[in-house]
């Protein structure tokens, strides 16, 4: 036939030996390391910590937010499974060998609050590894994506710019760092109002089915605020605002800032001091909070205005654990005994109560030694 032209059968390529030793070479630098690895990133008290620890040593160059990500999607373990290329090898076994020192304890923002609902759960937290699946978890997730994402991107030297010009921000998503009573606090605010070097409003958004003020939430903002103080800002004027909003609402643009101006408003109503009770043992941080309650449509808003004495007697008790100054702590309620992942895990042994049955727990072994993953038992109809 004119214009046909006959073909020989493809054949796959030879493959190529040196890829095939470079493959082994990995995969035996992983089995070797990865678990050395492993401990010393999740050793290091937080998120933002391990991050530090890898981008100092030039494991991942990229900005924080990114390994935030990555985490959040595919887990501590399989993101540094993904480090282990051919050009890494030499640097995660020099980290491994001889990692930069920590002279003083770190801890996350988070981490110090959930101290607030048991303290046992997050001593647990540093020695198993056990990975909770909730729809609440990952719709609180994408709830804070969606505020960053109205965020239009700034440098740190035009957020010092503005400081040191006196200018009014709104920073989102803004790292902090600060060493208070010897451990390092770490953290990711989710919208703080600056004046120049002075702190007006520190803003933290929940995502949950509940409209309630807890505790935990009280001592995040307090820590943000505690932070801001050890950076050199006036906290004299500083409000404090929890906005809780339902899980999978959608996020329309301007809400993060109609919630921040309705939070002003509150202030300039007029906002009493607290009475910081001294605490006997773990502090109450809800004794003595005079706060404001907002109730709208879209979310609840609650607005308190920073005390000292508060914050100190709050920190300093969260933080004497980090210090080694005192054991954990485990709670004394039930309920929260038996909704508790470590305890359906059968991890706690000062657990109040047994587990609700319809937990759903899977172990798994790993290079990383045993795995926990818990499905949560549902609750309603």
């Amino acid at each position: 036939m004119l214009g046909c032209r006959s073909r020989r059968p493809l054949m796959d390529p030879a493959p190529n030996l040196l890829d095939v030793a470079q493959l082994a070479e990995i995969a035996q630098a992983r089995a070797e390391c990865a678990p050395r690895l492993y401990a010393l990133v999740s050793s290091v008290g937080s998120q933002r910590a391990a991050w530090e620890v890898l981008h100092e040593a030039g494991l991942f160059p990229d900005a924080a937010g990114k390994f935030y990500a990555a985490v959040r999607k595919y887990g501590l373990e399989a993101t540094l499974d993904g480090l282990f290329t051919l050009d890494r090898l030499a640097i995660i076994r020099a980290l491994i060998v001889n990692p930069a020192p920590f002279a003083i304890p770190r801890v996350s923002v988070s981490t110090l609050a959930n101290q607030f609902y048991c303290e046992m759960q997050v001593h647990l937290a540093r020695s198993h590894a056990l990975r909770t699946e909730s729809a609440e978890l990952a719709a609180g997730a994408a709830g804070h994506a969606a505020f960053e994402a109205e965020a239009e991107e700034i440098s740190p030297e035009e957020i010092n710019r503005a400081i040191t010009a006196g200018e009014p921000l709104e920073l989102v998503e803004m790292p902090l760092s600060a060493e208070v009573h010897g451990v390092r606090i770490v953290g990711r605010a989710d919208r703080i109002h600056l004046e120049g070097k002075r702190a007006t409003l520190v803003l933290e958004f929940k995502f949950s089915g509940r409209r309630e003020l807890f505790p935990s939430h009280i001592v995040q903002v307090e820590a943000y605020g505690r932070m801001l103080e050890a950076n050199g800002f006036s906290t004299d004027r500083l409000v404090y605002a929890v906005a809780v909003l339902p899980r999978g609402r959608k996020v329309t643009d301007g809400l993060a800032a109609q919630i921040a101006e309705r939070a002003f408003r509150a202030a300039r109503d007029g906002l009493s001091m607290t009475d910081p009770r001294p605490p006997t043992g773990a502090p109450d941080p809800l004794a003595g909070l005079t706060a404001r309650r907002i109730d709208d449509e879209a979310f609840g808003l609650w607005v308190f205005r920073h005390h000292r004495a508060r914050v100190e007697r709050d920190l300093s008790w969260a933080l004497h654990y980090w210090s080694g100054r005192r054991a954990p702590e485990g709670t004394a309620s039930r309920g929260k005994c038996r909704a508790c992942p470590f305890n359906a895990a059968t991890l706690c042994e000062a657990a109040k109560a047994p587990p609700d049955g319809r937990y759903a727990v899977k172990r798994t072994e790993g290079r990383y030694g045993v795995l926990h993953v818990v499905q949560p038992a549902r609750r309603g109809p």
